[in-house]
Formats: structure tokens, C-alpha cells, sequence
């Protein structure tokens, strides 16, 4: 993966976002301005502050990929987590007025205004935030960018509102709770998303140990670079972004000369560079000193 393509991929969703939303956020408020629907207006302003998101998607990929300083010697690529928990955030407080206004509308029995016209708008917005959502998920997915799910769940929440509404607004007159309803289920599902984006990050940006593959990918690795190599444990990583940090013991025969034991902790710290492109940290142990950790 190259990180130039990466950092742009993050640029480009980010400011294709900020310029769709500001498109369709015009569009609704004009329609729901003309024809006198708050509702309309008012998810118009939901698709406007999604450009908020965007934007924090855009300052979280500029900060993690500033080069490392005398603070920040490994990077600042946890920026990007940063940015991720920050936008996960936004996403349960949409989940909680998605859930409020469903209540609302509920105890209310809120009905709507018939609108073929306005019932278009709303569709072709759903489509175009799906469409955006479904390219976000793509980019995060393909380029490992927590933040660009993120921003797409944001763009899907979006695009759900602006279904549900224009189902709403067409079907309300005989089933005017529907909307409620359906705008229930979805806060508890966009909920759910949030909290999960918020948990995942916050163990990145903990230290999260390393997972099962990752260790066996290293110990595959590692085992095969000199057979003097009796075992391999005490595996740490911390990763920075892109940046990987790797530390981890290995042992070899105690009488080995220092010589010969630093050559092969050095040769095994060039495999995993080649092998990972991660900076590793070798630390060598003599055979039977301390337990397997």
C-alpha cells in the first residue's frame, strides 16, 4: 500500500463529500422552503452537518501524516483515530436525535404534507448518500482508514433519513406511523455503529495487543531467518497509522558469542522490514533464561 495513494484517497472523499452534501443541502432547503416543510428543512441541515464530519476526515489525514518531530518520533498517525472517535461521536448524537424525533412523532401522531415533487428530491438525495457511503466504505476497507467508515456511516444515516422521510411523506396519510416507527429501528442500528467505531479506536489508541495472525505471521517470519532461533515470544506492537513499531524476545543458545547473537537480532530485524515494512526491536535471551512469556 502505497501512502501517498492512501493520504490521497482520505483527501478525496473527504472534499468530494463536503461538495455533495453542500449541493444537496441547497436543493432540500429550497424545496422544503417552497413548499413549506420543516421537515424537509430540517433534513436538509442533518445533510449540511455532514459536511462537519468531512471535514474532520480531511484535518485528521493532513495532522497523521506530518512527518515524526522531536514529540512525535514514530508520527502522527494516530491522528487518524483521533479524527475516527471524533466522528464516531457525532454519530451516536445523530442516533440519539434520530431516536428522540421518532418518539416524538410517535407520541405526536405527526403527519406530513403530500409532495410528489418533494418525494423526488428525498429519493435522488437517499441514492447519492448511499452511493457516497458505499465508495466511503470501499476506500476505508481497500486503504484500512478507520475514519473514512466512519464518515460513511455518516453519509448512510443521511441517506436512511431522507428514505424514511419520503416514505413518510408518501405512504403518511394512511400510515402515519410508519415513519416514527422505522426512524426507531434505524437510531438503535446507527447507535450500535457508533459505539463499535468508538470502542475499536479507543483499543488502537490504548495499545492494543497484537492479534493471532499478526503474531503468526511475525513467528513465520522470524523462525525462518537462522535456525539458531529456539523461540520467539514477548511480541508487542504499536502502531502509529502506517507506521508499525514491532518489539519481541528470541532465544538462542547461551553460548553463543555477542558477536553472533546480535547478527541474527539484526538480520531478523531487516526481515520484518522487508517481510512488513515494520521497525522492529530485538531482544536477544539465552536459552533457558526466564519462562515463555
Amino acid at each position: 500500500m502505497k501512502a501517498g495513494s492512501r493520504k490521497v484517497a482520505g483527501y478525496l472523499e473527504g472534499w468530494v463529500s463536503v461538495a455533495v452534501n453542500t449541493a444537496l443541502f441547497i436543493v432540500k432547503f429550497i424545496f422544503g422552503t417552497l413548499f413549506n416543510s420543516i421537515a424537509v428543512v430540517a433534513d436538509s441541515i442533518h445533510t449540511l452537518l455532514d459536511s462537519l464530519t468531512s471535514i474532520v476526515v480531511v484535518l485528521g489525514f493532513w495532522v497523521s501524516y506530518r512527518p515524526a518531530d522531536k514529540e512525535h518520533p514514530f508520527g502522527h498517525g494516530r491522528a487518524e483515530l483521533i479524527a475516527t472517535i471524533v466522528i464516531a461521536s457525532m454519530l451516536v448524537i445523530v442516533g440519539i436525535d434520530f431516536m428522540q424525533r421518532s418518539i416524538s412523532k410517535l407520541l405526536s401522531r405527526e403527519g406530513l404534507i403530500f409532495s410528489w415533487i418533494l418525494v423526488i428530491v428525498l429519493a435522488i438525495s437517499a441514492l447519492v448518500k448511499e452511493a457516497l457511503a458505499l465508495w466511503a466504505i470501499n476506500l476505508g476497507k481497500r486503504y484500512s482508514a478507520s475514519s473514512l467508515i466512519a464518515d460513511a456511516w455518516h453519509h448512510r444515516s443521511d441517506a436512511i433519513a431522507s428514505a424514511l422521510l419520503a416514505i413518510a411523506i408518501l405512504l403518511g396519510r394512511s400510515l402515519w406511523w410508519l415513519d416514527g416507527v422505522l426512524g426507531a429501528v434505524v437510531s438503535v442500528l446507527i447507535l450500535a455503529v457508533g459505539v463499535k467505531l468508538i470502542s475499536n479506536a479507543s483499543s488502537e489508541l490504548l495499545g492494543k495487543a497484537p492479534s493471532p495472525k499478526d503474531v503468526e505471521k511475525l513467528r513465520s517470519v522470524v523462525i525462518g531467518v537462522d535456525p539458531a532461533i529456539r523461540d520467539i515470544h514477548h511480541i508487542h506492537m504499536h502502531k502509529y497509522g502506517e507506521h508499525v513499531e514491532v518489539t519481541l524476545h528470541i532465544r538462542v543458545n547461551g553460548e553463543m558469542p555477542v558477536q553472533k547473537a546480535h547478527e541474527i537480532a539484526s538480520r531478523v530485524e531487516e526481515r520484518i522490514r522487508e517481510a512488513f515494512g515494520w521497525e522492529a526491536t530485538v531482544h536477544v535471551e539465552p536459552e533457558g533464561e526466564g519462562k515463555k512469556q
